[in-house]
């Protein structure tokens, strides 16, 4: 579906879903300016389309993964070749060719320093690459495949991972149809389901293309601050257009993500962040081939015990 299927209205319902997605039709209808059955007929025919995916995601500490980390690959050979290798790890989600300084960036998700260590080998030894360099996330501020950075580690049942799994399907799953799945009262599952979200296990959201919502060009930045971060991170968070940001420690003090409908809007962006007084420095790369961006996992085959934090 391109993002000439998708109207203005189409789109204020997107946007809304992918803040909440499990916002009733009552105020997907409200913002709209629908009616409720005019709402519930859009949303399910951007489903049926493709337009969008309603899921759970699920916290990577549930998984066991601890460390998060943006690595940018230096390259002596041809990109794709390099990028294909990289998409071979599994704890790399994310793979994409760029231009600039690096010929690949990546991201790892690893469960300690000593895994990442020796994942960082694995991307060494590729055939092409002459260096990586590497920042850490100490925090995720903004992120469509990150729920939230509040999150609190909570006993995981059987119970939950069942609905955890499901929820991963189709986020938007009644509560009496979960109830029926675990054999359970829809009050309790309710129960469970608004804990898992309190504690920043999962959240629900719409997950949609950005050729959909009509932003066909997406680049990559580092920011060095000038003074406290705290102060660049807020400044940045708030443009609208910049949809990933992470604090980091390592080769630079933020990573995060533009994504526009043009390059000249790009640039647009990219000059605001250069002059905020909080920022010292920037560093951009364009996303020419997104090579992997895969960040699901089997809740029923993966989650330990307990999901824990560090």
């Amino acid at each position: 579906m391109s993002a000439l299927d998708v109207d203005a209205i189409d789109r204020v319902l997107l946007a809304a879903l992918r803040v909440d997605g499990r916002l009733t039709y009552e105020a997907l209808a409200a913002r709209a300016g629908l009616s409720r059955t005019a709402a519930r007929a859009r949303v399910r025919s951007l489903t049926r389309s493709g337009a969008l995916r309603v899921i759970g995601v699920v916290h990577p500490a549930v998984f066991g993964l601890h460390v998060i980390a943006h690595v940018g690959i230096d390259i002596t050979t041809a990109a794709a070749a390099v990028a294909v290798a990289v998409t071979e790890l599994e704890e790399a989600p994310f793979v994409s060719v760029v231009s600039g300084r690096f010929g690949v960036v990546a991201e790892l998700r690893t469960s300690t320093t000593d895994t990442l260590d020796a994942s960082l080998d694995r991307v060494r030894a590729v055939d092409g690459v002459r260096s990586v360099e590497t920042a850490t996330y100490t925090s995720i501020y903004k992120s469509p495949h990150f729920p939230t950075r509040d999150y609190h580690a909570v006993e995981l049942d059987h119970v939950d991972r069942s609905l955890l799994a499901r929820l991963q399907e189709d986020g938007r799953v009644p509560f009496a149809e979960l109830a029926a799945q675990v054999q359970m009262s829809p009050g309790a599952v309710r129960t469970r389901v608004l804990r898992l979200m309190d504690h920043g296990v999962v959240r629900v959201r719409g997950m949609t293309s950005t050729r959909v919502m009509g932003l066909s060009e997406m680049c990559g930045f580092s920011v060095w601050a000038s003074g406290a971060l705290a102060a660049a991170i807020e400044d940045v968070a708030a443009l609208p257009r910049v949809e990933y940001l992470a604090a980091t420690v390592g080769r630079c003090d933020l990573v995060g993500t533009v994504v526009a409908g043009t390059l000249a809007d790009v640039a647009d962006v990219v000059d605001v962040i250069r002059t905020l007084p909080s920022v010292r420095r920037v560093e951009t790369w364009t996303h020419m081939r997104l090579v992997k961006e895969n960040y699901e996992r089997s809740v029923l085959t993966s989650v330990p015990a307990l999901a824990t934090s560090t």
